[in-house]
């Protein structure tokens, strides 16, 4: 009996998949005007990361399925140079990334509610 290699693992997210969707994203979000917001509150620091990041992270973190925060963050750092809008910027900190994740209420078992707002059930599966 020959001996079978086995067959490389494909990645369950495709690079291709996440260029798209980012790119079709950001299109829904400049169409509905959204407010990029700079800071948190009125006198918050300036955002390093935008919130459309954090937002589209969140969709992202959806459609892998991941169930921690720490996992999100794996997932993020994987992905960083299909996610992010400047290059020169290093993917965010895992204790920022979680803090930014919980203010639009997303959490890794519970979805922000905009997510079933925005895509139709299924889409993201």
């Amino acid at each position: 009996m020959p001996n079978q290699t086995p067959l490389p693992t494909v990645p369950k997210l495709n690079p291709e998949w996440v260029k798209q969707a980012k790119v079709e994203f950001d299109e829904f979000l400049r169409e509905t005007n959204f407010p990029e917001p700079v800071r948190n509150g009125v006198r918050g620091s300036i955002f390093e990361y935008p919130e459309s990041l954090i937002l589209f992270i969140a969709v992202f973190s959806v459609k892998a399925k991941v169930k921690s925060y720490q996992g999100i963050h794996r997932l993020v750092v994987q992905y960083w140079d299909y996610l992010t809008p400047d290059s020169n910027l290093p993917p965010i900190s895992e204790s920022q990334l979680r803090d930014r994740l919980k203010k639009i209420r997303h959490s890794p078992r519970k979805p922000a509610g905009f997510i079933s707002q925005i895509f139709p059930p299924g889409y993201l599966e």
